[in-house]
């Protein structure tokens, strides 16, 4: 793990504000930890509630703290770190959520789109359909013909041709003829 020069510095200074804690509490430490040059003065000008002091070294001050607030300061941070990790996970998935349900809306839309299209062209195929077959029901070319009787008991043929609606008939009795012409209309 590579640390910057701001991190180092800190590591420093901790140790250091540690080292000057311990020799200022009267702990058994060895004089050359504590004073290795005459030059460096240190004095404790505040004592916290916390258990830190604050230390002036050389006319710098600084902060001095155990080693226990210090690894809890470091957990502090490395908790941290991990939570902004998992922080920017979350914010990761959230924003791909968001894409993917906006492209599922747009989607969403579109087939609603083509259900529509698709329901109009069902509908024109089976108006295309119905008019197939009203014109498949009509033949083109068709005979016809009948029996009956006249006023005068005469028996009478009437026989005809049909041309698709058009009919032409023909009239046939025994002392009587005639032609007929008409058109099919179909109602239903």
């Amino acid at each position: 793990m590579r640390l910057d020069r701001s991190e180092v510095v800190t590591m420093i200074r901790t140790k250091l504000a540690a080292l000057v804690g311990l020799c200022l509490s009267g702990a058994v430490v060895p004089t050359t930890l504590c004073a290795q040059d005459d030059s460096v003065r240190a004095v404790v000008v505040q004592e916290n509630e916390d258990g830190s002091y604050l230390v002036r070294v050389d006319g710098e001050v600084m902060l001095a703290i155990t080693e226990e607030m210090a690894r809890k300061s470091l957990k502090v941070k490395a908790d941290l770190l991990s939570a902004e990790r998992k922080l920017a996970i979350k914010d990761s998935l959230l924003a791909t959520y968001e894409l993917v349900r906006a492209r599922y809306d747009t989607t969403l839309a579109h087939q609603r789109e083509y259900i529509v299209e698709l329901e109009q062209v069902v509908e024109g195929y089976k108006s295309l359909l119905e008019d197939y077959k009203r014109l498949r029901g009509e033949p083109w070319l068709s005979v016809e013909g009948g029996l009956g009787a006249t006023d005068d008991e005469d028996p009478a043929i009437l026989v005809g041709v049909a041309i698709k609606r058009l009919r032409v008939w023909g009239f046939l009795q025994e002392s009587n003829a005639g032609a007929l012409l008409g058109v099919s209309l179909p109602i239903f």
